[in-house]
């Protein structure tokens, strides 16, 4: 998706209204066509703009449409993310005018307002400039009062102290992901939290609970483990709901968050519990005309058909991603993980040239797909596009895919304890060779010697699916009743 059309996924219908209002009255000339290009860009139907004017003309157009926009979008979250902390910086500034022309008892009720309101939504910085005001001006009161005034400095520094701290932690352990998978993932956090001097429990706002939801999910997604994951967190969320946090500002934190604690939740085959976090999502998401509906819908529809697919409700699972996939709303590169979802769920329903046929539309290079899905994305794709393969007898691919694989990762997963991705190649490997094998004792006796699942709660549910084929097969099931049954832990 291009830039400018990123930035228009991020208003709600209201504020396209209101930029549209606001181009009318930039516009000094009849036949600029900004107004014309925004709706085309809604619409997908920017080709046609182009088609009537020059390709340095359109270029033109789309650079100052493109400026216009970011200039709105500054003043829009001036007027409305910050409006409360602008108010209270410019009354801290006339309170600091007033007490310098010794108006001090107007000067101390205004910053006093400010304090109170500061106090309200956790506003360290602000505080500071009051608590830094009123210790400025103390000397004409009594030391009683200049000590109460002290105390209050230093206890907000270390509350605003531990909101960076927390931070910090977060940028820490983000940065290591991205340098290496070679560390075990609790010392790394106990490491981070002691050099830091960080409480686990820390939470004061949607975003700082958001950060550490973060470093959780990405815990379960390294370790392949879920389980032991304890959305700690829950508590907090019900806590700051409806609290003095629960505003615009803040909205796109308390969306995401609510999304990662459903992806746990469904990553732990708690689908119950996933969908009700699911449903508190949509709810955030319709909030503020909407602000931040089109962009989470997609991460909100694929968990939710993920959850209906593995309660045995894979119609529905099917339709919400239908739908979703055939609107004009979304290009390709926004859609990947529904269209792996989707082809999936083909899979699992023996719907094979569907799920052949929606897997041949991704024709980008891995590197591409890597760098915009991430690893477990493509990974996970190359190991379905191998199964649909062998059903389809397409067996000539079959190896070429399992040796490009094996060339290109076999390394990383062979470092990567809690991976059994290679010994279930090689399983597959004997099945596309020799189909009747699986049938016979000895493999049976191979794969429980090669495979060693943990329990149902503990195993990752994607590769518990590639699992199930594989049992299908040796039992003479269909592949989406064997899947539901080991899942279930049956």
């Amino acid at each position: 998706m291009s830039s400018i059309k990123s930035l228009i996924q991020l208003l709600s219908d209201k504020e396209r209204r209101k930029f549209v209002a606001y181009l009318n009255k930039k516009n000094k000339r009849h036949d600029v066509r900004n107004i014309e290009l925004f709706n085309a860009l809604i619409k997908g139907g920017e080709t046609n703009v182009k088609s009537k004017i020059t390709a340095n003309a359109y270029n033109v157009l789309y650079k100052r449409l493109k400026d216009s926009l970011l200039d709105f979008m500054a003043n829009l979250t001036l007027e409305s993310e910050t409006a409360t902390e602008i108010q209270l910086i410019k009354r801290v500034v006339l309170s600091r005018k007033l007490l310098v022309h010794g108006q001090h008892k107007l000067g101390i009720k205004i910053l006093s307002g400010v304090e109170a309101k500061a106090n309200e939504i956790n506003h360290y910085s602000i505080l500071s400039e009051v608590y830094h005001t009123l210790i400025e001006h103390s000397h004409s009161e009594n030391t009683e009062i200049q000590e109460h005034l002290f105390n209050k400095m230093t206890e907000n520094n270390q509350l605003f102290l531990e909101q960076e701290k927390l931070n910090m932690v977060y940028a820490s352990v983000r940065l290591a992901f991205k340098k290496t998978d070679e560390f075990d993932i609790e010392t790394l956090l106990s490491e981070v939290y002691t050099k830091y001097s960080v409480k686990t429990e820390l939470s004061a706002n949607f975003k700082n609970l958001y950060q550490l939801a973060v470093i959780i999910d990405i815990a379960g997604e390294k370790t392949k483990n879920y389980n032991n994951i304890r959305p700690f967190f829950n508590d907090k969320i019900n806590e700051l709901t409806n609290g003095v946090f629960d505003t615009e500002k803040y909205i796109m934190y308390h969306i995401d968050l609510l999304y990662i604690v459903a992806n746990i939740y469904f990553r732990k085959k708690e689908f119950l519990l996933s969908m009700s976090y699911l449903e508190r999502m949509m709810e955030q998401m319709k909030r503020f005309n909407g602000k931040f509906y089109n962009s989470r819908r997609i991460q909100h529809t694929t968990i939710k058909a993920l959850c209906y697919n593995y309660t045995a409700k894979h119609e529905s699972a099917s339709q919400i991603l239908d739908e979703l996939m055939t609107e004009n709303t979304f290009d390709q590169e926004e859609l990947l993980q529904p269209i792996l979802a989707r082809v999936m769920i083909h899979f699992q329903q023996n719907e094979l040239k569907k799920a052949n046929s929606l897997l041949s539309k991704l024709q980008k290079s891995d590197s591409w797909y890597e760098k915009r899905a991430g690893q477990d994305w493509l990974l996970n794709r190359k190991f379905i596009e191998i199964l649909l393969y062998i059903e389809l007898d397409h067996l000539d691919l079959v190896e070429s895919r399992i040796s490009s694989l094996i060339k290109k990762y076999g390394i990383l997963l062979k470092a990567n304890p809690n991976s059994q991705v290679l010994n279930f190649l090689k399983l597959v490997q004997k099945v596309y060779n020799n189909p009747v094998i699986v049938k016979e004792k000895e493999f049976a006796q191979f794969v429980n010697t090669s495979i060693t699942l943990k329990s149902s709660e503990e195993e990752d549910i994607f590769l518990i699916s590639y699992y199930a084929w594989l049992k299908a097969k040796m039992n003479g099931e269909e592949l989406y009743g064997a899947t539901l049954r080991i899942v279930g832990g049956r």
